[in-house]
């Protein structure tokens, strides 16, 4: 009997304590309630230093219970929301998401989503030679800055591999407005994206080069493209999908009579004919004489594709007269086309229109020709079957 009115009397002050502690929450921190936190940021943690997140992370929604006096006056980012990447390398990932209340005397609900996607890339390095560009050109003056000496004339460039691909060119800007002797200049380097897109997270090593400026008054100085000069196609089925050039420019000199009629600087032929795939060659630059160049080659990048056939059955319109009323023999046409094997892949048939022009002709029969639309620039239209139709009009 004394154990079970040892019991009893626990119990009867654990309740007493549980009423003390309901009472004092309730009176000097408000009732419990629920709340809502919208548009709370999920932090990666544990990312390796070689890793980089190439997507934004979406927000989370989070149900929180509290005391009023607590949880309304919390904000969304007063909660930490994470997904963990330990030992996540270079791919795509949907990932839980761990949540943390910011006191003890907040519970989380819930949380929506529970999952976030995460892409992760890998950090990597590319060197790349600088060249240079001026502004400000005196126009009235016939004194010329020779080729800027570039110290040094490469740069390393450390950042997500994505954005180092969209790479254009580095350079330097020399403003001639203010330059009359030789000069020695300290100068930041720039960077100019194939997209004219904005680079995030890079590094450049070095962020500055020191530029040399001598003064000619018989040498004149121009920027121009450097185009890549092909002597051949790629073997029987092959295309090419895409060339680049690294530089992409170059800053020449020489005497104005040649500068002032130069377009372009061209590299020595290429041979394409046995090429199967993306390939990256060092290809010497096209010499003229009396020109002086910074350098004598540059890498060419050429992206070369399969070519394959892909048939489609297409729709044929009709267009007439107002009023006009017409049949068909059919109804539908069969098109080859032909092209670059990524470009047909991505061929959708709504863009492609097969149409029958019957504007200027009055009632009757009539043997009329298909016209394809739609199609790419770079893909070939080989067959058409049948390539007319009789089109009756009434």
């Amino acid at each position: 009997m004394k154990f079970l009115h040892r019991i009893f009397n626990i119990k009867v002050v654990a309740v007493l304590i549980g009423i003390a502690l309901w009472y004092y929450i309730s009176i000097t921190q408000g009732p419990l309630i629920t709340k809502t936190f919208n548009n709370v940021p999920v932090v990666p943690i544990n990312l390796s230093q070689e890793a980089y997140i190439q997507n934004d992370i979406s927000q989370i929604s989070i149900v929180a219970e509290g005391p009023s006096k607590i949880i309304l006056g919390l904000h969304n980012t007063d909660f930490f929301a994470s997904v963990d990447l330990s030992g996540k390398t270079e791919g795509n990932y949907n990932l839980d998401v761990e949540v943390r209340p910011p006191t003890n005397a907040i519970k989380i609900k819930s949380y929506s989503p529970q999952k976030v996607f995460v892409a992760v890339e890998t950090i990597t390095s590319k060197t790349f030679t600088i060249t240079s560009e001026f502004v400000n050109t005196p126009l009235l003056q016939q004194i010329y800055p020779s080729i800027p000496i570039i110290t040094p004339s490469t740069t390393l460039i450390s950042g997500p591999s994505s954005e180092l691909e969209k790479i254009k060119r580095v350079y330097v800007q020399i403003d001639l407005s203010k330059i009359t002797t030789a000069t020695t200049l300290t100068l930041p380097l720039l960077v100019e994206t194939k997209d004219a897109s904005a680079l995030k997270n890079i590094y450049l090593n070095p962020s500055n080069v020191v530029v040399k400026l001598n003064i000619s008054s018989s040498t004149a100085f121009t920027t121009l493209p450097i185009i890549p000069e092909i002597s051949s196609a790629p073997l029987f089925n092959f295309g090419i999908k895409n060339i680049s050039v690294d530089p992409s420019v170059i800053t020449v000199s020489g005497p104005m009579n040649i500068i002032s009629n130069l377009q372009a600087i061209h590299t020595e032929p290429i041979d394409t004919s046995k090429l199967t795939q993306l390939t990256k060659i060092n290809v010497k630059l096209a010499k003229i004489e009396n020109i002086t160049y910074p350098f004598d080659t540059c890498s060419v990048t050429i992206d070369v594709e399969p070519l394959v056939s892909k048939t489609f059955t297409i729709p044929v319109s009709v267009t007439t007269q107002q009023g006009k009323q017409f049949s068909l023999s059919q109804d539908s046409v069969n098109i080859v086309v032909k092209g670059l094997k990524s470009v047909i892949d991505s061929l959708q048939t709504d863009s492609i229109k097969c149409a029958i022009d019957a504007s200027s002709l009055d009632n009757g029969s009539y043997t009329l020709p298909v016209v394809v639309s739609g199609v790419p620039q770079d893909v070939v239209v080989e067959i058409i079957t049948p390539s007319s139709l009789e089109v009756k009009i009434y």
